[in-house]
């Protein structure tokens, strides 16, 4: 595990589907847009699966990233190898991790390791390779009780640590085994101390129903012995029922959110994402100033602020994971907000949001107020999601206070501030008249 995990509370990860993401999609179309990417306030560039992609049972025209032929491999559409080392080194050049991702619940129905330990694999009670949940025709399962899968899978990983890869983002980390963890993770922290380990944990209603079906899967407590940073699956219902409007309210989301606060670790580090691959793009459902507003709410949350490629420009297409269907790039417009997510990026450097403790609440039902307190200085963030402008208490002494997104003056009065439509974040160590 990383010493000093809260200073990934000030940091941003630029999530890249590299077959999607540009013309040539390939390695080369990401090292083109190198410059870009850490302008936005990038610190660790994460990569989707571009290893082989299995043929049976292969879903589209060109299969999920998801299906995986060969952990060794990388597939000829994303590029060589030597493009890949050349994508690390330009990356380490700026400043930036790379961490990949990794699937080891299940690879494709023709994989290298299917083809040649079929005893690694589960297998239903007639004998059948599979999957042990939902419909995925192109994928079956590993069984880790196999030690040789163990030290297989642990030798797979250190094999693109040894490359330069600065870590993993792990599929449904919860659903794979902890002996691996166990295993593996001394080994990977010996090749490199600074490892950076990401998991997809997944929703706790998810986590109930393997349970009853008798699958060992662990939750995000569990999780967090073995990964710095976890998605927010575990208040994903809630929290994409507001994202998607499906009813969802602000107030719920925000309160499970402030609920992580007491249900983890004290140096909990959490994934804050608005839409992934996986999930309907954001835009979809969220326009203009309260897109914005968002957004600015998002990165203010106590974790890792999370921005999958195309969010810049307020894509509203998801892209498909079974086909070559790129991101619609319209720089320049009024749909690009680069420079808005890289002010973001700035002030979440702070200090503050990295050792302050933090606080949510919300007002008008609409408006979140939201602080990170230390000895030194207090941080007060006020995001107005509805429709009119609204007065709000803030912890704040009165006074006149810089806004640092738009640089204007606002008056707290009587321990109230009107908020806009607009999003605000004020810090006490600026000047008061």
């Amino acid at each position: 595990m990383l010493k000093n995990k809260n200073r990934l509370n000030n940091q941003m990860i630029y999530q890249v589907f590299v077959r999607q993401f540009s013309s040539t999609h390939d390695f080369n179309g990401v090292i083109a847009q190198m410059d870009r990417i850490k302008a936005l306030g990038t610190d660790v560039l994460y990569l989707l699966p571009f290893y082989p992609i299995g043929k049976a049972g292969r879903k589209g025209s060109v299969g999920s990233p998801y299906s995986i032929y060969d952990y060794r491999a990388i597939d000829p559409m994303n590029g060589s190898k030597q493009d890949f080392l050349r994508l690390l080194d330009e990356a380490h050049k700026r400043g930036m991790k790379v961490i990949i991702d990794m699937v080891l619940n299940h690879t494709s129905r023709d994989s290298v390791l299917l083809q040649t330990h079929k005893e690694w694999f589960w297998h239903d009670s007639d004998g059948n390779v599979g999957n042990r949940v939902g419909d995925w025709s192109d994928v079956c399962d590993l069984d880790y009780s196999d030690k040789g899968l163990v030290k297989e899978i642990t030798d797979i990983l250190c094999y693109w640590i040894k490359l330069g890869v600065d870590g993993y983002r792990m599929d449904v980390c919860s659903l794979v085994s902890e002996k691996l963890w166990k295993y593996a993770l001394p080994r990977l922290h010996k090749l490199n101390r600074n490892l950076l380990m990401l998991g997809e944990s997944v929703d706790l209603g998810f986590v109930r129903y393997l349970r009853n079906q008798g699958y060992d899967v662990m939750s995000d407590s569990q999780c967090y012995k073995y990964f710095d940073v976890l998605y927010c699956y575990d208040i994903g219902r809630t929290q994409h029922s507001f994202f998607e409007r499906k009813g969802g309210s602000l107030e719920d989301w925000i309160n499970d959110v402030t609920a992580q606060e007491g249900r983890y670790p004290a140096d909990y580090v959490k994934a804050r994402y608005l839409d992934n691959h996986d999930r309907k793009r954001i835009a979809e459902f969220w326009q203009g100033d309260k897109l914005k507003s968002l957004w600015a709410l998002n990165f203010y949350l106590k974790g890792m602020a999370f921005v999958y490629a195309g969010d810049e420009v307020s894509e509203s297409h998801c892209n498909s994971l079974f086909e070559v269907d790129e991101v619609r790039w319209q720089f320049g417009t009024e749909k690009d907000i680069s420079s808005f997510i890289a002010r973001l990026a700035a002030i979440k450097k702070h200090s503050v949001y990295r050792n302050g403790a933090f606080d949510a609440n919300v007002q008008q039902e609409n408006v979140a107020v939201c602080s990170y307190t230390t000895p030194r200085k207090v941080s007060v963030g006020v995001f107005n999601l509805g429709e009119e402008s609204v007065s709000v208490k803030v912890p704040l002494a009165d006074g006149r206070y810089t806004d640092l997104l738009s640089g204007k003056r606002v008056t707290v009065k009587d321990g109230m501030l009107k908020a806009t439509k607009l999003p605000l974040v004020m810090e006490r160590s600026l000047r008061v008249e």
